[in-house]
């Protein structure tokens, strides 16, 4: 988590070209920067393609599109988070739509103090959901882990008449006596008595 604290990046996708100037004035001191900028949503659809940023501002109307929509896509893509700037008058209604979805709305104009808090909402959002990613990743290949090692368990069972207890116990001592992981144990069973089927 300490690398959170570093510099977070910034993307801005914006038809209106003194926004990201603006942002990059305004920018709480060395806690931020513009690293990129699209012009519209099809060009950030295109650029941020396999690509993440701990905060993406969307300057809500775009030149192909309102932009709304694109703020909510964004959310499903991206672990970072998200800011639709709208004029005041379409606020309450682009809130309405899109902070269910995970999105900071600010009205426009705003106060450098609520620029630099929806910065940091966004920023914390971001870390959040890395680190629930992070989780997840985890989680996903201790869960596959456990799929092979029962996997050859049930082997163990099938061609040795072990119990399951005694097929556990035997994995857990291949791992220790060859200083390899159980996974690996379990594989190594696998090739054993998968092949003879």
């Amino acid at each position: 988590m300490a690398g959170w604290y570093h510099q977070k990046e910034i993307y801005v996708i914006s038809s209106n070209e003194s926004f990201p100037r603006y942002v990059r004035e305004n920018l709480p001191d060395g806690d931020y920067s513009v690293s990129g900028w699209a012009r519209s949503g099809t060009e950030a659809r295109q650029l941020l393609i396999g690509r993440s940023f701990p905060v993406v501002l969307v300057n809500i109307p775009l030149s192909d599109e309102n932009g709304a929509e694109l703020a909510a896509d964004l959310t499903e893509r991206t672990p970072g988070g998200i800011i639709a700037v709208v004029k005041a008058e379409q606020e309450q209604e682009v809130r309405q739509y899109l902070e269910p979805q995970g999105v900071c709305v600010l009205g426009k104009p705003f106060p450098h103090a609520a620029f630099h808090q929806a910065l940091y909402d966004a920023a914390a959002v971001s870390a959040r959901m890395q680190a629930v990613t992070a989780e997840n990743a985890r989680l996903q290949m201790r869960l596959a882990d456990l799929r092979i090692i029962n996997r050859a368990k049930s082997a163990l069972m099938q061609y040795l008449g072990m119990t399951e207890e005694q097929a556990h116990r035997y994995i857990e001592q291949e791992a220790m006596n060859q200083r390899i992981t159980k996974r690996k144990a379990a594989e190594n069973i696998l090739k054993t008595y998968e092949e003879q089927t």
